[in-house]
């Protein structure tokens, strides 16, 4: 698994020692490997002279400060109105010659290597993954001291990185408190409180973990720095307490309007709308399906890992063996003399016959035709694996 390329740890020692506690810093020499397969300062030239990325994917930015990335662009004509235009080489070298720090966002959706790879560690970790570039030319910093609101985790590619860590001074914060949407005296606050954890520089191979809500202040110093950011926004209770809200509007009371005059003029009586409203969530959590609302968060939380692409014209020749896709986000739901197949936004019912079948699916990965014939009968094999095919779970495992 990933997880062993980033850290010395076990999987289990680091979910249970590190992850969502404190920053692990981990050297190259120790790890025994780089990541050049992932990511590279020819990969990163390739994608942009060849990939035709939109200028939404890429920012410019020194000391906080934007640089206008669609500067010396040309809107294609048959874009939309309103499109980003294609990125412009010469813009990026500009940015980067002036001190700017270049950010690759959402690499995972279109660099095969990082969506292998965002896949496994976010199988691993049981979060949502994403991962961003970062080249920064020399003596320069895309941005000051602050905090993120999702886990980091650090892969230094090339050059060299300093990192000034500071203690949490708002412990696992949310996206309401991201450090950008803080108010500046509230901004000088949360630094005053915050103590230094390590100053560390990292080199190529090296990585680095810290939790969300850490201080963290990085510069390049003579040499030109890329690493990658992998961004670990973590599931809260705080999104199964908004699934349980929604399931509340079920309720007429929740829809119902309150006068905020009455409320403000009798605080006991807000208390006991407050405690009313506490009342009902507390009757939803009693009540509702939970492996239902589990469902609904795992789709909303996940939905920017999107599973691998699959093939966009008609097969020639069937395969013979199937494959589970990477990242495909589905669960089976019993319904009577069927099974309910789901989805994110779709659904499929299936005859009985095809239960064991997506049980052993989910437990080996594959699905072999020939074999799957000789359950159901030719005709039945076929028509389940067009129908798991169509819907996205299965993709054909060619010779």
């Amino acid at each position: 698994m990933v997880l062993n390329r980033c850290t010395t740890l076990s999987e289990e020692d680091f979910l249970t020692d590190v992850f969502n506690r404190k920053p692990l810093y981990t050297r190259a020499e120790d790890l025994q490997s780089d990541f050049s397969d992932l990511f590279s300062a020819e990969v990163l030239e390739d994608l942009l002279a060849n990939s035709a990325i939109r200028t939404s994917s890429v920012r410019l930015v020194r000391a906080g400060v934007e640089f206008d990335v669609t500067r010396g662009t040309v809107a294609d004509s048959g874009d939309l109105a309103g499109s980003a235009p294609f990125v412009s080489t010469e813009t990026i070298r500009a940015g980067l010659a002036s001190g700017h720090t270049l950010l690759m966002r959402s690499l995972h959706r279109y660099h095969p290597p990082l969506r292998r790879f965002a896949h496994a560690l976010s199988a691993q970790l049981g979060h949502p993954v994403r991962v961003n570039a970062f080249i920064t030319p020399p003596n320069s910093q895309g941005v000051s001291l602050h905090y993120d609101v999702q886990d980091v985790l650090v892969l230094q590619i090339a050059g060299e990185k300093h990192w000034e860590l500071r203690a949490q001074p708002l412990s696992a914060p949310l996206a309401p408190q991201a450090w950008f949407d803080v108010p500046q005296r509230k901004r000088d606050e949360l630094k005053a409180a915050s103590t230094l954890l390590a100053d560390l520089v990292l080199r190529p191979g090296d990585t680095l973990y810290f939790p969300r809500g850490t201080m963290h202040s990085p510069r390049t110093e003579d040499s030109l720095s890329i690493h990658l950011t992998i961004s670990i926004p973590q599931v809260t209770h705080h999104d199964l307490l908004q699934a349980m809200v929604d399931d509340a509007l079920e309720d007429e009371w929740v829809r119902g309007s309150v006068s905020l005059a009455r409320l403000e003029a009798g605080p006991e009586l807000a208390r006991v709308v407050l405690l009313a409203i506490a009342q009902r969530l507390s009757d939803v959590a009693r009540d509702v399906s939970t492996e239902e609302l589990l469902w609904r968060v795992r789709a909303a939380r996940f939905a920017e890992l999107p599973a691998e692409p699959v093939p966009v014209l008609p097969v020639v020749e069937p395969a013979q063996t199937h494959r589970l896709r990477t990242g495909a986000k589905y669960r089976v739901v019993p319904d009577g003399d069927s099974v309910s197949l789901q989805g994110v936004g779709r659904r499929v019912t299936l005859p009985a016959a095809a239960a064991p079948v997506l049980d052993e699916l989910r437990d080996t990965g594959t699905l072999d035709r020939e074999r799957l014939a000789e359950q159901l009968s030719a005709p039945l094999a076929d028509q389940l694996v067009q129908v798991l095919t169509d819907f996205g779970l299965i993709t054909g495992v060619r010779a």
